[in-house]
């Protein structure tokens, strides 16, 4: 369930799309490839899992994103849940950018929260748009917050991508 991205509120669709899907190459899709603009996507962690985890995020790009997604998406069973819920705080639009602030919180029900890897994580992220040549938006960076005890989106990132 792929929608071309002509505006940048449709990314955030494919997004969602693209983890209830389990769809590898559409998750990736949602974010900037420098092959088709002149800057490459970024990723920033939350700072407690960036402290705790040294190294791991330092040159974070496209290809940890498609091998972070592809790992959960073997780790969870066929007939489990995976769904992301976005809630909007704050968008700011300009022309061939925007900025989008969400509250979210993802549900991946996979094989390793036996050991400790959640299921549930929680928090805010900032999501830096650009529209490219094509006229389609992407994410180019992503910027992610702890808002309360439960673990974040970069906790499970970094369970995966290791």
């Amino acid at each position: 369930r792929w929608i071309p991205p002509f505006s940048a509120e449709i990314v955030a669709a494919n997004l969602r799309n693209a983890i209830a899907d389990r769809n590898v190459e559409n998750y990736v899709r949602c974010f900037t490839d420098s092959s088709r603009a002149s800057r490459r996507f970024g990723f920033a962690p939350e700072i407690t899992v960036a402290n705790n985890n040294p190294g791991v995020f330092v040159n974070w790009n496209l290809a940890q994103e498609r091998d972070y997604f592809s790992q959960l998406r073997a780790a969870v069973p066929t007939d489990s849940i995976c769904s992301l819920r976005l809630d909007s705080l704050q968008t700011s639009l300009y022309s061939d950018s925007a900025q989008f602030i969400y509250a979210y919180d993802l549900t991946a029900r996979h094989r390793r929260q036996t050991t400790g890897v959640p299921g549930r994580v929680q928090g805010e992220l900032r999501f830096f748009l650009i529209k490219d040549s094509f006229g389609e938006w992407s994410i180019l960076h992503w910027v992610d917050f702890a808002t309360g005890p439960v673990q974040t989106w970069s906790a499970l990132k970094v369970a995966f991508v290791r």
